[in-house]
């Protein structure tokens, strides 16, 4: 297989989308992006924008992805339709990797379903791909537990920065994966510039296997100070989550989310049950206590 040259990424101004842009530019890759054209997101000079209407028009796309050797898709796996449209249109014009919006619990495996129902769309998304393959399009789907330095920063882990606060699940020693964002987007770059090695399957990275308890005594020794914490079922939190959007709340997602990743479940380490592909990617897992003063101080 070819090496990779042009890349075209759809979502690119999003929270994954901009380190994954960064990371493209830097490993030398020709950065598209494109855009809904009711759409008023900016990217980098380096990057040239495409844009199609709102509805992501088959036509339009074919169009926008011919010449490119791949498609990096960060739009949210809400609408398994227009992820699979997507794709169609990828192969029918030729491009030879997909990477779908997968990006975060390990939806291979059954137990996770079970657990937060919602991750379903992305594996309906990766099977639609599966089908693809005999069109010459490959695919790569990254999987990098939580998000660590967004879900500090914005309170998703259970810990506020701002009030020094702490919502511990359970007994606080559910195994975490977790990834920086920005090690996230080097990982797509990472996967198009190992184009053989990475065909056609799921890879597992993770920057700390750690616990809520861990992080929180990292936190009270960045910040010098103890944290209030306060105590919730992580079960709770799913069935809260699951009535919500049952319905049509979509409030509850968080805590269905939340409630899965602190389930304690074996399952939901993945570290564990499927190894990690930091090695061929070029990642390394970092300290916690360097991981929490960086989100701290970002």
């Amino acid at each position: 297989m070819a090496p990779f040259k042009n890349v075209m990424i759809i979502g690119g101004s999003g929270n994954v989308g901009k380190p994954t842009v960064d990371a493209l530019l830097k490993a030398g890759f020709n950065v598209t992006a494109l855009t809904r054209k009711s759409s008023s997101a900016t990217f980098p000079s380096e990057v040239k924008v495409e844009s199609v209407d709102d509805g992501y028009p088959s036509d339009q796309l074919i169009a926008v992805f011919k010449g490119q050797d791949a498609v990096v898709n960060l739009l949210p796996p809400v609408s398994v339709e227009q992820h699979n449209s997507i794709a169609d249109a990828a192969a029918e014009a030729g491009v030879k990797r997909f990477i779908p919006s997968e990006f975060g619990s390990d939806t291979t495996n059954p137990r996770i379903l079970e657990l937060v129902p919602m991750f379903g769309h992305k594996t309906a998304i990766t099977k639609y791909l599966k089908t693809k393959e005999s069109s010459g399009l490959t695919w790569t789907a990254v999987v990098n537990g939580a998000f660590f330095d967004w879900g500090l920063q914005t309170g998703f882990l259970g810990f506020d920065l701002k009030t020094s606060t702490a919502t511990i699940y359970d007994d606080g020693e559910a195994p975490l994966n977790a990834t920086n964002i920005t090690d996230v987007g080097q990982s797509v770059a990472a996967i198009l510039s190992k184009p053989e090695e990475t065909a056609n399957q799921f890879v597992f990275i993770q920057n700390i296997k750690t616990t809520q308890n861990q992080v929180l005594a990292a936190l009270e020794k960045s910040t010098g100070k103890k944290w209030t914490v306060t105590h919730r079922s992580a079960t709770e939190a799913r069935q809260t989550g699951g009535q919500k959007l049952g319905k049509g709340d979509m409030s509850g997602i968080p805590d269905m989310i939340v409630g899965g990743i602190y389930s304690g479940d074996p399952a939901a380490d993945f570290a564990t049950t499927r190894g990690l592909s930091n090695d061929l990617l070029g990642l390394k897992e970092i300290p916690l206590q360097q991981l929490v003063d960086q989100a701290i101080k970002a």
